[in-house]
């Protein structure tokens, strides 16, 4: 359990202040706290970068979270009860109606639900694996994170908390009050599904759509006047957000609210972060998703990330084209990184490359790369190969330093990677595109029902023209960046564990505050020391250990 409070940096000479609160740990997914109406109450969401609505049940939703034959409850929160809410309001429409004024739904299509002339905006959602849900379209006021367990009600008590904080211009007198915005979400009344048995209530959408969260916020913010100042322009960008993704041992007892990341909304919090942040290409903006383009992808012997590499591993290149590596031809194509589904989709086609990589990489021509459980010691699961992604480098290249990041193609430790290529299929690599890394301990996961026996979470699945996808296992070590302004992704390897957030952060501000603002950077300095003991005290990964393993 985490001490849940948003945490900002407030600077009266600098005013870089961000809006980051917890994320929390499902079931292979991350949710955050959305509480909803007055007075608020708490509806738990998977935040999701792959569709735009945010919808959770109400009051009236039949067996929307427990099983109707046993009383087992899945959701962490009882239906949002829109009848105890005094600020709720279901959207009203008027469409094809004599003499009166069309008025369309937002969100969803304006229907009859029955007999009677009273028209409302219905929305159904419905999935591949086979899950969906329907609804009607209401909205209420709400704000994100806060304590897990306890309402704020009144904005002395979110501003005490630092909810909103981060979004306001404090010295100009522009306090921004979470609890005057109102959101337009989908008022679940029939689930089926994963929706029902998962843990989370609901889901918030955040993709690049009109009615997604961070969209309906952005209109909001600057609607009350907020970001007209250069200032505000500077420290909270509403077009931005960022995911940090982290996992707790499968022991934790999830329904207590286990802390596993953090959402930083207005930018990305430096804080997190091991390496600079660097920026990729979204490729294909228009169509709402965040799309990456895959360039290369190699595997590396022994594990280990970027920031802490394993020592005297080999590099094997995954000998495909480009148009294998993202499963459909063309620059603009690519793969969507999806926080909401757990687990990554890629190409079929890819496979045959990967898995004679796979064999190469562990010396063993019978190591077929595959998804079924086998045992093996969690550190043995560290000396599997690291997966190694190269994406299109976005113009912008790396934030925090004008010298080539170590997340860039350009950086002098990937050179042996990019020596190591001897095979048919051409690679095209600049120094600005994008390496990611994807540990072992990142894309297995071990099973919670049985203890010791692990499953790798990549799937080579998806037909060639078919949309594959980045999911949690892809993101999980980074705070990813998604910048809806500039048109690209970011990536820093990051902790993302936000009680140690929390406790370097009061470290920097307790520092603020004894020597002052113009001693910032000292206060920084103190942080990274504090994080240059926790690498120096960590045993790093280099050790061939897989004997008496699944992949021995």
């Amino acid at each position: 359990v985490v001490d849940a409070r948003n945490r900002h940096l407030v600077d009266d000479d600098e005013g870089s202040i961000y809006e980051t609160g917890a994320l929390y740990q499902g079931y292979g997914t991350h949710y955050i706290d959305l509480w909803v109406g007055t007075p608020p109450q708490r509806q738990t969401v998977i935040v999701d970068t792959g569709s735009s609505i945010t919808a959770f049940p109400c009051s009236g939703c039949d067996h929307c979270g427990d099983n109707p034959a046993t009383g087992e409850l899945y959701h962490l929160d009882e239906d949002f009860d829109k009848f105890k809410s005094s600020t709720y309001e279901q959207v009203e429409c008027s469409v094809g109606q004599q003499g009166v004024h069309n008025v369309e739904c937002p969100l969803g299509v304006c229907q009859h639900p029955g007999a009677d002339n009273d028209q409302v905006c219905q929305l159904a959602v419905a999935y591949a694996e086979g899950s969906s849900w329907t609804a009607v379209e209401g909205s209420d006021v709400c704000y994100p994170g806060g304590p897990h367990e306890t309402p704020l009600a009144n904005n002395e008590q979110r501003m005490a908390e630092g909810v909103g904080l981060g979004m306001g211009e404090i010295d100009a007198g522009k306090e921004f009050d979470w609890l005057n915005f109102r959101l337009k979400f989908g008022c679940q009344t029939k689930v089926t599904g994963l929706f029902r048995t998962q843990l989370e209530d609901g889901i918030m959408g955040m993709d690049n759509r009109a009615g997604s969260f961070w969209m309906q916020l952005r209109e909001h913010y600057k609607s009350k006047g907020h970001g007209s100042s250069e200032a505000e322009e500077q420290d909270f960008d509403p077009n931005q957000f960022a995911l940090c993704y982290d996992r707790q041992p499968i022991s934790s007892e999830l329904s207590l609210g286990v802390g596993s990341g953090a959402l930083t909304l207005g930018g990305s919090d430096s804080l997190l972060h091991s390496t600079p942040m660097v920026y990729a290409d979204n490729v294909s903006p228009g169509i709402g998703w965040y799309t990456v383009h895959v360039k290369g992808m190699f595997l590396r012997s022994k594990g280990g990330s970027l920031s802490e590499p394993a020592n005297n591993s080999r590099y094997i290149r995954v000998d495909a084209d480009e148009n294998t590596l993202n499963g459909n031809a063309g620059a603009n194509h690519g793969i969507i990184v999806d926080s909401g589904t757990t687990d990554s989709y890629l190409p079929s086609n890819l496979k045959p490359a990967f898995v004679e990589a796979w064999k190469e990489v562990l010396r063993d021509p019978n190591a077929e790369f595959h998804n079924n459980h086998i045992e093996m010691s969690a550190e043995q699961v560290k000396t599997l190969p690291t997966i190694l992604v190269v994406l299109q480098g976005h113009k912008s290249g790396s934030a925090e330093t004008n010298d080539v990041a170590v997340g860039m193609a350009g950086h002098p430790s990937h050179a042996a990677m990019f020596n190591s290529i001897t095979d048919k299929n051409p690679l095209t690599i600049s120094k600005n595109d994008v390496v990611v890394a994807i540990p072992p301990e990142h894309y297995m996961e071990e099973s919670h029902r049985s203890p010791g026996t692990w499953i790798a979470r990549i799937y080579f699945t998806e037909k060639y023209g078919q949309q594959s996808i980045f999911g949690s296992s892809f993101m999980m070590g980074h705070e990813i960046l998604f910048d809806n302004s500039s048109g690209r992704v970011g990536f820093s390897e990051s902790h993302c564990d936000y009680s140690r957030y929390m406790e370097e952060r009061d470290l920097m501000l307790e520092q603020i505050r004894q020597n002052g603002a113009t001693n910032q950077d000292n206060a920084a300095t103190v942080v990274e020391e504090v994080k240059e003991e926790e690498v120096n005290s960590a045993q790093l990964v280099g050790q061939d250990n897989l004997h008496g393993s699944g992949w021995a």
